[in-house]
Order: C-alpha cells, then sequence, then structure tokens
C-alpha cells in the first residue's frame, strides 16, 4: 500500500468480502454518510446490471468502491493526485473534487487490489462519464446518479430512472449530461470528458 494511504486504511484488515471490508473501511474513516450512499448504489447497480444482463457482482464491485477517496479532504484531492503521478487536467484545477474519481480508481486497486479494468476505468469516470463507455462505466453512472436521495423534485432523475427501466440507458445518460450542461454557467467546472460523451452520445442520436 503507498504510504499516503496509511492514515486512511492502516487498521483495516481485509477479509476478501468487499462489502465487509468498504464497510469497515468507511467506519475506520467515520464517514457514515458515503457508507449509506455507497450501499445505495450498490444495491441500484446490482438490479440494473441484472436487468441489462450484465454481472451483477463486477457492478456491485465498482459501486462499493466508487467513492473511497471521499474519506481525503477535498482540499489536498488535487496534490495527493500530483504526488501519485495521477493525470490531472488544467480544467481539473478550478475544482479540487473533479479528482476524486481517478483518485478513487487509484485508492481501489492500491488498497483493495482491484485490478479488473472495466471496475477500474467505472470507478474513474462514475461522476463525468467518458466518451466510448462499455455497459460497466454506463450502469455504474447512472446507479450513481438515481441512488441520490435530494430533496424536492427533480424531474432529470425521475426521467432518468424511466429510461433506465425501459431499457435506454443511454438516453438516460444524455438526460443527465444535457442537464449539467443546461447548468454550464453556474458550475465550477463542466468536465471535458463530460463534454466529449455527450457529443457522442448526440452524434448518435441524430444518426439514428
Amino acid at each position: 500500500m503507498n504510504p499516503i494511504f496509511m492514515e486512511y486504511a492502516k487498521d483495516l484488515a481485509l477479509s476478501g468480502d468487499i462489502k465487509e471490508d468498504i464497510t469497515s473501511f468507511f467506519k475506520l474513516n467515520q464517514d457514515l454518510r458515503t457508507l449509506q450512499h455507497t450501499l445505495e448504489v450498490a444495491e441500484e447497480a446490482e438490479r440494473i446490471a441484472k436487468l441489462y444482463g450484465i454481472d451483477p457482482d463486477k457492478m456491485v464491485c465498482a459501486a462499493l468502491l466508487h467513492d473511497i477517496s471521499n474519506v481525503v479532504p477535498v482540499s489536498s484531492m488535487i496534490r495527493i493526485s500530483k504526488t501519485l503521478s495521477i493525470e490531472v487536467l488544467e480544467q481539473e484545477l478550478t475544482y479540487d473534487r473533479s479528482v476524486h474519481q481517478k483518485l478513487s480508481k487509484y485508492m481501489a486497486e492500491d488498497i483493495f487490489g482491484i485490478t479488473d479494468d472495466e471496475i477500474l476505468g467505472a470507478i474513474e469516470s462514475h461522476t463525468t462519464h467518458k466518451p466510448h463507455a462499455n455497459m460497466t462505466d454506463k450502469v455504474l453512472f447512472v446507479s450513481d446518479k438515481i441512488s441520490w436521495k435530494l430533496p424536492g423534485e427533480h424531474l432529470y432523475l425521475k426521467e432518468m430512472r424511466n429510461k433506465v427501466d425501459e431499457l435506454a440507458i443511454d438516453e438516460a445518460i444524455l438526460i443527465y449530461l444535457n442537464y449539467i450542461w443546461g447548468q454550464r454557467e453556474k458550475l465550477k467546472l463542466v468536465h471535458p470528458w463530460l463534454i466529449s460523451a455527450r457529443e457522442e452520445l448526440l452524434q448518435l442520436t441524430y444518426e439514428k
């Protein structure tokens, strides 16, 4: 394990059961809020995986690990990412937490020994999405979004849930990406991966 992560995982004894290990990890770091969100995303990811006929165990693993970098202070995320030679885009420098998905990928591999490229790739893009995404990427992305328990009515989340259940996952993703694009003047960052993914999906929609 990289010494940088010792303060977050030094007392973690891995059992081999990823759900048990993630629960222990967040409890050790006193982050029960992220743990609750993580378990909800994992439940949704398992449901959607079965709906689309893909490996539910892989999806649950990706979901359980997707936000593990939340234990790291946001103010330290870019510095730590640079120390670990994780690529930090110029645009990401404007919003420290924008690198948390990349940092979670690194921690999943370094602390939990994950070697599956699909799991790692899905973790790395679960916030922004990315072009040329596979089904693991897509299911984690939508599971993360539609698991949110936000106050008030959010029509775009309801529309996303409906599209997912109609087996139209690309349309569900585009609903979210369009929502973010519509808010771009108010946001600190619209990530370049999100922009590229949106352009790709718009092109695919146009070609149909």
